[in-house]
């Protein structure tokens, strides 16, 4: 059976063929892990904050506008770290 994986696209975390792969595999995991949609209720990034603190608490508009802007721009300095990474692999 011959393997005619991607294995750039969808490297192999548990079986990889070279020490690239296995990066690749490692960034790859760690992108899904952060961005994903399916990974959204787990995701930092993917959370939209609203007024609702929890335990009752609530926060200003501004609180919660600032929350979602400093999660966008992380998430976007991350994911563009990830690719840099990715690149000189």
């Amino acid at each position: 059976m011959s393997d005619t994986r991607d294995r750039v696209k969808n490297p192999s975390i548990n079986f990889p063929q070279s020490e690239k792969e296995a990066q690749y595999a490692i960034i790859h995991q760690t992108r899904r892990a952060l961005f994903d949609e399916t990974a959204a209720d787990r995701s930092p990034f993917l959370k939209t904050r609203t007024n609702d603190a929890g335990f009752g608490l609530t926060r200003r508009d501004e609180q919660t506008k600032w929350l979602n802007d400093a999660a966008d721009l992380i998430g976007a300095l991350i994911a563009d770290r990830l690719d840099e990474i990715k690149s000189v692999l």
